[in-house]
């Protein structure tokens, strides 16, 4: 990996040569949203100038939209690495934008770019978000597990200059508000917030969210909060180190949008996506970021000797497709392939089993739906993704899938046996949790007064 990293960094560093280096990377370190991203800024004098007055306009375009909104403004720190991070903050944006001004930044790229390491090394051509997705992607786990443990140590050592970065982020334009929904920079967010006396709501989308109490250590400032997915002593026991106390920790069920929680037609859904009425229905789902085993599944599944029809969604890796399509279907066997969608809700209301990644997105989002669900573990388990697998098999709801081979064996009884299915799906309906539409604005209107 360091080979490539630095392979790619040579290779970029001599494709352009320096006045072109000039001309196209040092403008995009300072033209975003009128505010300093502490990159490289240009020795010129009246480009200097030029960005005082920039700034100036930008700090009065800021004053005056504040002057003329009567709703509480609501600033997300989002990220996009994975699909998960962006998911939460649409829930967000969809159960908040009527009552308060929202605006999501990928606080990554956008505020705190110069901690970026890999951005640094390939100009911006190469973000650490693009290298996590390369990695998800590719099915990378033991690359992730490490590249995790490193913005972790990144960002705590850093945390000085990230409260420098991000006060004087903040001086340009405060929320009423802030939420983050990313990990490894919540330290220095709830110093800064404390020094502004701004309301911090972390919301996590991890059921082991031990990375997003990196930096928080015995926290006193009142204006914040720190949501759980589930009241488990499972999910408290991997952030005790940070010693939150109990009435700061918020049981908020997990954030998925609205789309889980209203009633289908399932008829009309398998009508739009040519789903069969008489067959088993068996979804191949790997997250928004989408899996390059997505087809390899599809293989195995056509060996299997059973009537089925299979729902492939491809996230955003949708160039899947063409791999897909070249797979000879054995009769008995039709197939679906979706590419990037918003329509998952429907798509697992009509299935009868899910093939997904143990992360805690596609899972919530499976036992919303009441869909038994086969997790992906022909690779291993990322760290920060081993609590929601556990939570989930030992809850009834998921088996782990340890080989390719083991999948002829497994996935029988939940298309031949209703009973078992039943069973499962049973559980699944009378399992007791929050629903997050219901628990994030009257906690909002919470922290706004105190």
């Amino acid at each position: 990996m360091v080979v490539l990293i630095g392979a790619l960094s040579v290779t970029l560093v001599f494709s352009r040569s320096q006045e072109h280096i000039h001309q196209h990377i040092q403008p995009r370190a300072i033209e975003r949203k009128g505010r300093p991203t502490h990159s490289t800024f240009p020795s010129n004098l009246s480009v200097r100038k030029k960005m005082k007055i920039s700034e100036k306009r930008a700090e009065e375009e800021q004053n005056l939209k504040k002057q003329n909104s009567t709703k509480k403004r609501i600033l997300i720190f989002s990220s996009n690495g994975g699909g998960g991070h962006t998911a939460v903050s649409n829930a967000l944006c969809t159960y908040l934008k009527d009552n308060y001004e929202v605006t999501v930044v990928n606080v990554f790229q956008d505020v705190v770019a110069s901690i970026d390491t890999l951005s640094t090394l390939t100009f911006g051509r190469v973000t650490g978000e693009d290298l996590y997705n390369f990695c998800m992607v590719s099915r990378w786990n033991r690359c992730l597990n490490k590249y995790a443990e490193h913005g972790v140590y990144l960002f705590e050592s850093n945390q000085t200059m990230l409260e420098k970065i991000l006060l004087d982020y903040f001086k340009y334009d405060q929320p009423d508000l802030l939420i983050s929904v990313v990990p490894f920079v919540n330290g220095a967010l709830l110093a800064v917030s404390k020094r502004l006396s701004m309301p911090f709501l972390v919301v996590t989308n991890d059921f082991d969210a031990s990375n997003y109490v990196a930096g928080i250590k015995n926290p006193t400032y009142k204006k914040f909060k720190f949501t759980l997915a589930f009241d488990d002593p499972s999910l408290k026991e991997k952030i005790k180190s940070a010693c939150i106390p109990d009435k700061q920790i918020v049981i908020t069920g997990f954030p998925l949008r609205p789309a889980f929680h209203t009633s289908k037609n399932c008829a009309a859904i398998k009508k739009d996506f040519d789903v069969p009425e008489n067959k088993p229905v068996v979804m191949v789902f790997m997250g928004a970021a989408g899996s390059l085993m997505t087809p390899r599944f599809v293989r195995v599944l056509t060996k299997i000797e059973m009537p089925m029809h299979i729902i492939v969604c491809l996230g955003r890796n949708e160039r899947l497709k063409r791999a897909i399509n070249k797979i000879t279907l054995p009769e008995g066997t039709t197939l679906t392939v979706v590419g990037f969608t918003d329509r998952v809700a429907d798509l697992m209301s009509i299935s009868t089993v899910i093939i997904t990644k143990t992360g805690p997105g596609s899972s919530c989002e499976a036992l919303e739906s009441c869909l038994p669900m086969i997790h992906d573990e022909t690779y291993g388990v990322l760290a920060w993704e081993q609590l929601s697998a556990s939570f989930m098999a030992s809850h009834g709801f998921a088996e782990g899938l340890k080989s390719f081979s083991d999948l002829p064996h497994i996935l029988p009884k939940y298309l031949k046996n209703t009973v078992y299915t039943d069973r499962v799906k049973k559980k699944m309906k009378n399992f007791p949790r929050q629903r997050f539409e219901d628990t994030i604005e009257p906690l909002i209107e919470e922290m706004f007064l105190l």
